[in-house]
């Protein structure tokens, strides 16, 4: 079950649209690359500068950093967006294909919306194209060939794109919010206060304030930038928010007092309209699967 077939359609459109547009303002360069294997049983720290990216070529890793820890399984890619101390640990045969990157475009911004772990789950299935290259790229480095620097710059930048495909089409990240971001400052602020409290009492004047414009200003220039009203943007926001938390055990009532609804009758009606069925038994059913 989902969003009814033609919204879902014109969501797709628009997120494929912002999603390109995203990866184009971004420019990526390979500060350090390595290709090695990890010792089983032994913890490696990862104290490499700038974003951290590991992609498990075979075996099984467990990336343990303050914000949690993460099984890495061959195949993967992921993103550590901070100099957060990880620590590497794998149970067996296992080797990485490792590096730091340096956001040169975008680079401020994006690191604000990235998570500190950024995880392109079946990177290998869903870009195999990709994984080869960063193959290729250790070839690269082991060769010391002439224009390895500027090879590795371009790989660099196309694995990246990659994986942040990969994890926004998983659903993982909103694209028109980081384009936005990237393209209006002043908008990315009323779209940061809802991101931050989507079950806020927010009004269109609320985050006109935010955004520094007037209401029709804000408005028309939030239809425009994202291509909803803030009204069905906040809804939308607030649904998906519902489905993690249903997902995660919370009851229909957490859920509404949680996202701002003054009733679990008003909070089911609009669930139900953005998933095609009710809470308890979208749980059920689409959540569990």
């Amino acid at each position: 079950m989902g969003n009814p077939p033609a919204t879902a359609a014109l969501t797709a459109t628009r997120d494929a649209a912002s999603i390109d547009a995203v990866l184009d303002r971004l420019r990526w360069r390979v500060l350090e690359f390595a290709d090695y294997s990890l010792v089983p049983g032994v913890d490696r720290a990862d104290a490499g500068q700038g974003i951290r990216f590991h992609y498990v070529a075979s075996g099984t890793v467990s990336i343990s950093c303050p914000a949690g820890a993460i099984d890495v399984r061959a195949g993967d890619f992921v993103l550590l967006s901070r100099a957060v101390g990880a620590t590497l640990r794998a149970d067996g045969p296992t080797r990485l294909v490792s590096g730091s990157l340096h956001l040169e475009l975008g680079g401020g911004v994006a690191r604000g919306l990235m998570p500190t772990v950024l995880f392109a789950g079946g990177f290998r299935t869903h870009e195999p194209a990709f994984a080869s290259l960063l193959e290729t790229l250790n070839r690269e480095a082991v060769g010391e060939r002439a224009g390895y620097e500027s090879v590795a710059r371009r790989v660099a930048d196309l694995v990246a794109s990659a994986a942040l495909r990969v994890w926004f089409e998983h659903g993982c990240g909103d694209p028109r919010a980081w384009l936005v971001h990237l393209q209006d400052p002043n908008l990315a602020r009323a779209l940061e206060a809802m991101h931050a409290d989507p079950g806020g009492r927010w009004t269109v004047e609320a985050l006109a304030r935010l955004a520094r414009a007037s209401r029709s200003q804000f408005a028309e220039r939030f239809r425009q930038s994202v291509g909803e009203t803030p009204a069905r943007y906040l809804t939308r926001l607030r649904m998906e928010r519902a489905e993690r938390m249903l997902r995660a055990g919370a009851s229909v009532t957490e859920a509404a007092a949680a996202l701002g609804y003054d009733s679990d009758e008003g909070f089911s009606r609009a669930f139900r309209r953005h998933a095609g069925a009710p809470p308890s038994l979208w749980r059920a059913t689409a959540g569990a699967a």
